[in-house]
């Protein structure tokens, strides 16, 4: 036979689930509320703080940067005098052209070559970044064809 319940049982379990649903309500406020009182509360004030005069510190030695040598930049330098000086120009006048000198570790993009004919010959100006254990940095140069078809770097110089 099946289980009919009165409409007094029915009301009072209707009833204590009401229940059930307002207090855990109130239990999340009464929780938020008490997590959130120290929002509120005075104290410590960043305004009056002050350092602290008594500590002593002391200061951390940097460690020592290698020099780069001069020998380095400059076989950098020919890598770079090397790879202007055998362009074939008509081909390579405006694309980038990269550059890596096993030697040293540095690398670079040629970016642009410009070819022009002075009074000493035939000269190629060019830009060039240039990555190496001290930094990385652009330069300007130019290479000049010598006496003999053998090419000279007649400046070369950071932006």
């Amino acid at each position: 036979m099946p289980v009919t319940k009165t409409t007094t049982e029915l009301r009072n379990n209707h009833f204590l689930q009401r229940m059930q649903g307002v207090s855990c309500r109130i239990l999340v406020v009464v929780g938020a509320v008490a997590l959130l009182s120290g929002c509120a509360m005075s104290g410590f004030d960043l305004q009056k703080a002050a350092p602290d005069k008594t500590a002593i510190t002391g200061s951390v030695n940097k460690p020592p940067v290698a020099e780069v040598t001069d020998s380095s930049k400059m076989s950098d330098q020919n890598t770079i005098r090397n790879v202007v000086s055998a362009l074939n120009f008509t081909q390579w006048g405006k694309t980038p052209i990269p550059w890596a000198n096993p030697d040293t570790g540095s690398q670079g993009t040629i970016t642009t070559v410009a070819e022009k004919k002075t009074e000493a010959g035939l000269c190629r100006e060019f830009e060039t970044s240039r990555e190496a254990f001290d930094g990385a940095a652009l330069y300007r140069g130019q290479a000049c064809m010598a006496q003999g078809g053998a090419w000279a770097l007649t400046s070369f110089a950071p932006l």
